[in-house]
């Protein structure tokens, strides 16, 4: 379905009180996964504003939603759901940063839901700053007016005062192309082209290993996310292995027993291939999530490729509603 009318049908539903009695009834079986990065506003941050899902407000009220209408299960259910009938939801985040902790995992408690959540175990023990959060930080600190025609964007892009945002879009794409031993050269360009260096890292931007305890010991789930979170499908085998292997050895140490769970970075069809999934097995993971949306059907799903649909800042109420609701339609 097109957006344009995915959209128009959403708030038809949302606006008759269609979604009231959809919620209800069971017009599906299956699984639908949701899947958010960072719960908070983006204000001024000069990060990334595109990681931002939702505000607290938002999400506590999806997940009161979900959590009255569907049965929202764990990694732990994974090998069990398709045995079973229902409507199933799983709730998502990808990377690890401390919002996660501070603002998401409270809500969930209070509702009783259980969270997963992607690692990114390089970023928890360096305190890297992630490269699409730099490159923000770069184009929106440069008092530059314009970025000059250069190798890698081929042409000049303008970086106006009032709204960079495409400017960042463009270089984020421009980093997601690149073979995996060309990216530090691209940040390090940016860094010069943009007048700004290198961010120095922050610390306080991710969770630490003993909030994940916690949160495990209260019924949060952990799943592995990479070291660095390259685009996997840009690497070699070796550097693929590394990646998928240490991530998942890191959280295991810090909880002491094996994740079997592992979500892609980036997530797109092209960002994984059969080598990154031949990886993933050798290590030991049982499952691997995508994020180029889709609804997960009884028998139908690949244990290397669960679908996930993105929850993002401009993801309306009655588009929410309607995905959780009619995930064979708008997911």
């Amino acid at each position: 379905m097109p957006i344009g009318k995915r959209t128009l049908l959403a708030n038809v539903l949302q606006s008759s009180g269609a979604n009231l009695v959809l919620a209800r009834a069971p017009l599906w079986n299956g699984l639908t996964v949701l899947n958010y990065h960072r719960i908070g506003e983006p204000g001024n941050s000069p990060f990334d504003p595109g990681l931002f899902s939702a505000t607290p407000a938002q999400f506590a009220a999806q997940v009161r939603f979900l959590t009255q209408n569907f049965d929202v299960i764990g990694a732990s259910d994974l090998a069990d759901w398709q045995n079973r009938r229902g409507r199933f939801v799983m709730i998502t985040f990808d990377d690890g940063y401390l919002d996660n902790y501070e603002a998401a995992y409270p809500i969930l408690r209070a509702f009783g839901a259980t969270g997963v959540f992607f690692l990114t175990s390089g970023f928890l023990d360096e305190g890297r700053i992630a490269w699409w959060d730099e490159i923000s930080w770069m184009v929106r600190s440069s008092h530059l007016k314009q970025l000059s025609s250069n190798p890698w964007t081929i042409s000049e892009l303008t970086l106006p005062d009032a709204d960079r945002q495409p400017v960042l879009d463009r270089l984020l794409r421009t980093y997601k192309s690149l073979p995996g031993r060309k990216t530090g050269e691209f940040l390090e360009f940016l860094a010069d082209a943009l007048g700004t260096g290198r961010h120095p890292g922050d610390r306080s931007v991710w969770m630490d290993w003993s909030q994940v305890r916690e949160m495990h010991a209260h019924g949060m789930q952990f799943g592995g996310h990479t070291v660095t979170h390259p685009v996997l499908s840009n690497l070699s085998r070796a550097e693929q292995e590394y990646e998928v292997r240490e991530c998942r050895e890191r959280i295991k140490a810090e909880l002491g027993r094996p994740i079997p769970t592992f979500s892609y970075p980036v997530g797109q069809q092209d960002s994984f291939n059969a080598t990154t999934q031949s990886c993933l097995r050798e290590a030991g993971y049982e499952w691997a999530f995508s994020y180029y949306g889709g609804f997960n059907r009884r028998g139908q799903v690949n244990p290397f490729d669960v679908r996930r649909v993105a929850i993002e800042s401009h993801t309306s109420w009655a588009m929410f509603r309607s995905v959780a609701c009619l995930p064979h339609l708008f997911a």
